[in-house]
């Protein structure tokens, strides 16, 4: 007999108050559904739990001899889950998630939710980071796992990947650039483009296109300084300078003035979920909860990694 814990609740409930009502209160479902799960539990168990009247409830004596074996069921129950727990301290603390601005997208809220629903004793705090930290808390260890753009500079870290999208180019809508479908390296040799405000080299040459196999003469000038996608946009809207960024800006950072194409010779920005050194057993829960979700929803990892900074549908 394959009986759920939700229907075992449901009937030691009932048993105890023996009012229907009162028991759908405690359990905060509506008295027709605690009704269709004890009618449910009673066709698995195959013999009458209750007597009902129209004024009161009774158990019979099978329901009796039942609901000892249910009260030892669950018993056991909440000592094995306490003795479970008791292995993992990890569970009495908080897990520390980083995020850089808009840097998970639109599996944002599946995998949070769905860790949530899973872990719902496991507190989550989610901090945001600005660019001058795009480790986002790893190498200061202010977070336990993080979302983060690679390639960085940060010791002993371990990557679980979850999407690779375009970088692209940002531009005043006035710009040459902004009429091009796409662009490549060569059509950027005469401009200027913004850097972010960073101690890491590695993260630095990415996002500068210094990563490139092309001598500094053949690349964009490096122009002002930027530490936030706020002074960011500022700058591109106003005509100062142009930006590398990922194509999802499109989506993440709107702005009528400013127009967003794909470079097509670069590598594209990865996006991985990653913590530093042996990784803890609520660590391991929240990447598999986030792997799991990537490989659920193949279909929305599929257009992350394929638009293209026209207007697209998400």
């Amino acid at each position: 007999m394959d009986v759920n814990t939700r229907r075992l609740w449901h009937f030691a409930t009932l048993a105890d108050e023996l009012h229907f009502t009162r028991a759908a209160a405690i359990l905060h479902i509506s008295q027709q559904g605690l009704s269709r799960s004890i009618a449910e539990l009673e066709e698995q168990v195959g013999v009458p739990l209750l007597i009902r009247t129209t004024r009161s409830v009774a158990l019979t004596e099978a329901g009796e001899l039942f609901l000892r074996g249910v009260r030892t069921a669950l018993a056991a129950l909440e000592e094995g889950t306490a003795a479970a727990r008791a292995t993992c301290p990890d569970l009495e603390k908080p897990l520390r998630v980083g995020f850089s601005v808009s840097s998970l997208l639109e599996l944002d809220a599946p995998i949070l939710r769905a860790f949530r629903a899973r872990y719902p004793s496991v507190a989550l705090e989610l901090e945001t980071f600005q660019w001058s930290d795009p480790s986002c808390g790893l190498c200061s260890d202010a977070t336990d796992i993080a979302f983060i753009r690679m390639p960085i500079e940060c010791p002993d870290l371990h990557v679980e990947p979850m999407f690779v999208e375009p970088r692209a180019v940002g531009v005043d809508q006035s710009h040459p650039l902004a009429a091009a479908g796409s662009v490549t390296l060569s059509d950027l040799v005469d401009e200027q483009i913004l850097a972010p405000r960073t101690d890491d080299k590695t993260w630095f040459r990415f996002w500068t296109l210094r990563d490139t196999e092309l001598d500094e003469g053949s690349l964009p000038r490096i122009g002002p300084v930027v530490g936030s996608m706020e002074g960011e946009l500022e700058k591109v809207g106003s005509g100062e300078a142009i930006t590398i960024t990922a194509i999802s800006m499109s989506r993440f950072a709107p702005r009528p003035s400013i127009v967003y194409r794909p470079i097509t010779d670069v590598p594209g920005s990865e996006l991985v979920l990653a913590w530093r050194g042996p990784a803890t057993p609520m660590i391991e829960a929240f990447r598999a909860t986030a792997a799991e979700v990537r490989d659920r929803e193949k279909d929305l990892v599929s257009r992350i990694e394929t638009a293209t900074g026209r207007p697209y549908e998400f």
